[in-house]
């Protein structure tokens, strides 16, 4: 592995001096002629079949931020002028892929988001690079799934396996790049596409080999494990277009603050993974890894969002916004948390919920008071992720069965102009007289605090609010009902 990344670097330094020098031969012989080694002038087009919503989103977490619209047919297209060479994020709906831009190599693709990344396929001068990295994230996927099964070898045992499947990998890529002419720049990237995910393989261990409890046990693991730390900077912004690199820094960030709220109380007994002591060490962590105030706020954001969202305590809700204003220099995402933590604390166990007009499957509208004559369970769903749709029906009609006194009420958050979710209701046999639509569904979604479609909330007679994030495919669900009905 070590050779292979020695090798990128020497090529890297090979294609930067001849860069020079034909760089200087051309000025030298003409002066109207300008050369850019760096940035590319392509043509970035695709079809999406099944569309989840009429545009794309291309990224590089750094100077590029671009909605790219859908016709008719579900396709975009845009040329760009003097595009940066190296990787970036493609993403629609809640599906995302990383894809690498080469000099004067226009990129065209084709999916079905009915299978996202199983259907994705590259065609145009930069096939070779990105459909191999679509093939690399599906095989990745499919290992880190066997993978499972492994976490129970000892500690020496896993950590030669994760390394010689990080070596076959790199190997493989060695291979193909000589065989398909890979830029040293699309080498070194994809290596860290493969390092990290292996990376990630070996923060998650200690927590599922040992168990919470046993956390500390970690102490024993082999003095090499954890090598990985010291081989790569991660205050690079550029690295967030490599899919692999999230996933890394969150099993990082888990794996030490866990650790370290464990040598706190003398083992992890005492830590709870939703609590405030662990959620605020993870913030501790983020801000000690990161010198780079963009990831610094981006993964503190994250961490903290996820609290407010979870947390039924406005004081800790509070102490950890407090906590991530003072650590973050981004005013935009400071005052974003701030009021995100207000809708929140708004919707806390005895405030009322806003009386908001739902339409009806007639497309007649109504307002949420007149069908909520009692204790209610509001559960709302997208037409964007149907398995989750057929699930959340599935556990409520079950409900609905065993407790007719409760109101069980299905709200859609799909766009009110579709009539999709009328469509959907009708081919599942969903309950038409208990689905609703929202009318208006920006206002509301944010009022709501709705990131997705997976909440659902339970209320009393008019509209007061019994808990703000009940989670109905709990195994103590029907005991958390029962105790709300018996008050």
């Amino acid at each position: 592995m070590f050779d292979i990344i020695s090798l990128s670097r020497k090529r890297n330094q090979y294609i930067l001096h001849a860069t020079l020098l034909i760089g200087c031969l051309l000025f030298l012989t003409s002066c109207e002629k300008k050369v850019t080694d760096n940035t590319a002038t392509i043509t970035i087009t695709g079809k999406i079949i099944n569309p989840i919503n009429d545009y794309v989103v291309i990224r590089n977490y750094m100077d590029v931020l671009d909605t790219l619209e859908l016709n008719k047919k579900g396709v975009f297209e845009k040329k760009y002028e003097n595009i940066a060479t190296g990787f970036y994020t493609f993403v629609h709906g809640n599906e995302y892929q990383s894809f690498y831009v080469a000099p004067g190599k226009s990129i065209r693709w084709r999916l079905n988001t009915k299978a996202f990344d199983e259907s994705l396929a590259f065609t145009g001068a930069a096939a070779k690079e990105n459909n191999y990295l679509i093939k690399l994230f599906l095989e990745t996927e499919v290992n880190n799934r066997k993978i499972l099964s492994e976490y129970q070898r000892e500690p020496i045992d896993f950590k030669k396996m994760i390394d010689s499947l990080t070596k076959r990998r790199i190997k493989d890529l060695d291979n193909q790049g000589r065989n398909d002419d890979f830029s040293a720049e699309f080498m070194e990237g994809a290596a860290r596409i493969i390092e990290f995910n292996s990376w990630t393989r070996l923060e998650r261990y200690a927590y599922t080999h040992f168990g919470k409890n046993e956390i500390l046990k970690s102490d024993f693991l082999p003095s090499n494990f954890y090598a990985h730390r010291h081989k790569l900077k991660i205050n690079n912004t550029k690295l967030l277009n490599k899919y692999t690199f999230r996933p890394y820094v969150s099993s990082l960030v888990s794996n030490i603050a866990l650790y370290n709220c464990a040598l706190k109380h003398g083992s992890g007994k005492q830590v709870d993974r939703n609590g405030y002591e662990y959620k605020s060490e993870k913030l501790r962590v983020i801000d000690s890894l990161f010198d780079n105030e963009t990831l610094k706020s981006l993964f503190a954001a994250t961490e903290t969002k996820n609290f407010i969202r979870s947390s039924k305590k406005i004081a800790e809700i509070n102490k950890i916004v407090d906590q991530f204003v003072d650590l973050s220099q981004d005013e935009k995402l400071k005052n974003e948390i701030t009021k995100m933590a207000a809708t929140y604390i708004s919707l806390d166990p005895g405030n009322k919920l806003p009386d908001f007009e739902l339409y009806q499957y007639d497309q007649s509208t109504t307002k949420l008071s007149d069908q909520v004559k009692g204790m209610s369970v509001l559960f709302y769903w997208s037409n964007k992720n149907e398995a989750y749709a057929l699930r959340i029906h599935k556990t409520v009609n079950e409900l609905r069965a065993k407790y007719p006194e409760i109101n069980f009420i299905g709200i859609n958050l799909d766009d009110p102009e579709s009539k999709t979710w009328r469509e959907t209701s009708s081919k599942f046999g969903f309950n038409k007289a208990s689905e609703f639509q929202l009318v208006d569904k920006q206002s509301i979604s944010k009022q709501l605090a709705l990131k997705n479609e997976n909440r659902s909330m339970l209320i009393g007679s008019k509209l007061i609010i019994l808990d703000p994030n009940i989670n109905l495919f709990h195994y103590k669900i029907e005991t958390t009902l029962l105790g709300y009905l018996s008050r």
